[in-house]
């Protein structure tokens, strides 16, 4: 008797927990691997949003085409760095000297206006005519701009390399060192011609630059200067939004708008109809039909027209609070919105979805499952070293939603011909049977033993 209960309850437990099936979500998507890798990585769309049981995303798996689950991970869709570059033709003059001079022992009258713009430099002992051409000297416009390469094009007939050294100033007279060898080059062959005339400067504020030829020691012609600027820009991910529909009027005449399931919404854009329109609002939610309405912010919405395209009024900011019935509320100070409803769209920052690929592909996203525990381990632990240098590669992915993902039902994760419930009736009959022949077997055995 002490061997069987044991093993009643192992049985008991196997049937409770058996392994979750794709059939067992009501909605999957395929996924599509751009190349091999040991990891996946792709923007969830926000038709994982609308078809997850909760706005955390507990209920989310990837499967393999064996119907395995795959370890995964959520993170943050990080921001992106874009990077604009800028170029501006500056002012030059030559600087003749000797072969052997430095760039201080060249004597040169440098005339400027009131800005400190240059606008004429001659040398002041003897003429220009027999020395040698030994660079340049750039009028760079300002101090306020931050120089980080300079452009110089170099003139007809002019080939080789070219090493010179790049030197700085606000007044002329003190200079500092930006680049002590920076190489020009203009290679022509068999019809192919390779040109470098761009110098890098790091980041510099000097108002003048002073180029000065080093190897040959006698500057080649130029045709053009021009310094060049970059801004780099953080833009945070792009949004994801529901799909645009046209909002329900109630019986107060208010705006509604109702997901089939809560997401955690940052925007709502409200696209007014043709004309010239403007109101307050203010929006409210409710995640239950029979709760009362929630204020939760208000701002102006317009559209207005006239010549060129249309003005129209900027998203309202929600937060970040999962919302799933809403309604905006007109003041009817202003007319209200017209007699052709507005257009809804709920907006939120997708998470990426970082998988092992693990098993034969392809993959399956699934969601849809009230009773799923979350899953999702730390990203850190599903990647060892991730983030770091020489971390495994992770490969770009997408996931395609077919039109099963619409037409699954909702309210409940398989229907009873569903092969998940199939399993699950046979898990059933398995245990019944089992116990009755556990049950026949302690009989038997309390019989022998009286």
């Amino acid at each position: 008797m002490k061997r069987i209960i044991p093993l009643l309850a192992l049985l008991c437990c196997g049937a409770a927990h058996a392994a979750e099936q794709v059939a067992d979500f009501a909605t999957r998507a395929s996924i599509r691997v751009a190349q091999a890798a040991p990891y996946a990585r792709l923007t969830l769309p926000i038709d994982a949003y609308l078809a997850a049981r909760s706005p955390e995303l507990r209920d989310l798996r990837v499967f393999n085409a064996n119907g395995e689950a795959v370890p995964f991970a959520l993170i943050a869709t990080p921001t992106q760095t874009r990077a604009s570059e800028q170029q501006r033709v500056l002012r030059w003059f030559p600087l003749h000297g000797e072969a052997n001079t430095t760039g201080g022992d060249l004597q040169v009258d440098v005339r400027r206006d009131t800005t400190g713009t240059v606008v004429s430099v001659r040398e002041q002992a003897g003429k220009a005519v027999g020395k040698p051409l030994r660079g340049y000297l750039i009028d760079t416009g300002s101090k306020d701009a931050t120089l980080a390469a300079l452009d110089i094009t170099l003139g007809e007939g002019v080939s080789g390399f070219h090493r010179v050294s790049v030197d700085g100033s606000d007044d002329l007279a003190q200079w500092q060192s930006l680049q002590p060898d920076a190489v020009l080059a203009v290679l022509d062959f068999n019809g192919e011609q390779i040109r470098r005339e761009r110098i890098e400067l790091g980041q510099t504020n000097a108002r003048y630059l002073r180029v000065l030829w080093r190897e040959p020691a006698e500057a080649a012609p130029i045709t053009a200067a021009k310094f060049i600027t970059r801004e780099a820009h953080t833009e945070p991910p792009a949004m994801v939004w529901t799909p645009a529909s046209a909002a329900q009027r109630d019986a107060k005449g208010d705006y509604v708008l109702k997901l089939p399931t809560p997401i955690r919404a940052e925007q709502l854009r409200v696209t007014l109809p043709p004309g010239n329109l403007l109101a307050p609002v203010e929006v409210a939610t409710r995640n239950d039909e029979r709760a009362p309405w929630q204020r939760l912010t208000s701002g102006v919405v317009y559209r207005l027209g006239g010549e060129g395209p249309d003005r129209t009024s900027p998203d309202i900011a929600l937060g970040y609070i999962a919302i799933q019935h809403l309604r905006l509320h007109a003041d009817p100070r202003s007319g209200g919105l017209g007699n052709t409803a507005p257009t809804l769209q709920l907006g939120l920052t997708p998470q990426q979805l970082v998988f092992l690929t693990r098993g034969p592909a392809p993959y399956t996203l699934a969601l849809g499952n009230p009773k799923a525990a979350p899953a999702a381990l730390a990203v850190d632990t599903l990647v060892p070293g991730y983030g770091q240098p020489g971390a495994p590669k992770i490969a770009d992915a997408e996931a395609a939603f077919g039109p099963q993902a619409s037409a699954a039902d909702s309210s409940s994760p398989s229907t009873p011909d569903s092969p998940a419930a199939t399993r699950k009736w046979v898990l059933w009959v398995v245990l019944v049977v089992g116990v009755a022949v556990m049950g026949g077997m302690a009989w038997s055995l309390v019989k022998q033993t009286k």
